[in-house]
């Protein structure tokens, strides 16, 4: 409203003619007005005229937003960086079992989660563009390799799961895209399918961890 404002503005009273020729739509703004007005140097005052009282419009909406984002950010940092605490304390705990660890035989060590043998395991692994989720899905196949696990695992980009979701049973969602969480729940719900979600460092030692990976899909499974 305000740009045709100001634009008949300029027709009307500062003698700048009016638009005459219908020019490309991927023509860029200033030179389509430029050549709109029959290359009227006024023209080019119009369109500084225009960016600047657009800036000014949509800056306080832009920086409403962007603060709203940070609180966001800062919000999700926080919940990290408690489970992170968490974490750390927990493991600062009296290792009285540690010994038992360090000496379980290869064999055990190796051996396939109970949890998932025979079980039918099919593992959708979702992120922005289908880059991420890679990196899991071939550390699930990797893993599923060294412990003699029969387990199908892809990786998909949100979005475009909605025509192929229903032939897994579990849905792991990157961090990238965990904002669609409590949305892909209502979904995973309705069809029976576990939905899970790690956080950005989980998810990137998980990737690097095959093993690790499977056990953490049956610990999820578990719960």
């Amino acid at each position: 409203m305000a740009n045709v404002l100001i634009g008949k503005f300029f027709i009307d009273f500062l003698g700048m003619n009016g638009f005459i020729y219908a020019m490309p739509w991927a023509l860029p703004g200033p030179i389509g007005t430029f050549i709109d007005t029959n290359f009227q140097p006024i023209s080019l005052v119009l369109v500084v005229v225009l960016l600047v009282v657009d800036f000014l419009i949509y800056y306080p909406f832009c920086k409403a937003y962007d603060n709203v984002l940070c609180k966001q950010e800062a919000e999700t940092l926080a919940e990290e960086e408690a489970e992170e605490t968490k974490t750390v304390k927990t493991a600062d705990a009296p290792a009285v079992e540690a010994p038992v660890v360090e000496t379980a035989s290869a064999t055990e060590a190796s051996a396939a989660p109970s949890a998932l043998k025979g079980k039918d395991l099919r593992v959708l692994v979702l992120c922005a563009g289908a880059g991420t989720s890679a990196l899991l899905a071939n550390a699930l196949k990797e893993g599923a390799d060294e412990l003699g696990i029969d387990i199908t695992a892809n990786a998909g980009a949100y979005g475009s799961h909605y025509a192929i979701m229903d032939q897994y049973n579990v849905i792991v969602l990157a961090p990238q895209v965990r904002t669609y969480y409590n949305e892909m729940k209502a979904d995973t719900d309705r069809l029976g399918i576990t939905l899970l979600s790690p956080k950005g460092k989980q998810y990137i030692d998980l990737t690097k961890d095959p093993k690790g990976a499977v056990a953490w899909i049956e610990e999820n499974l578990e719960a």
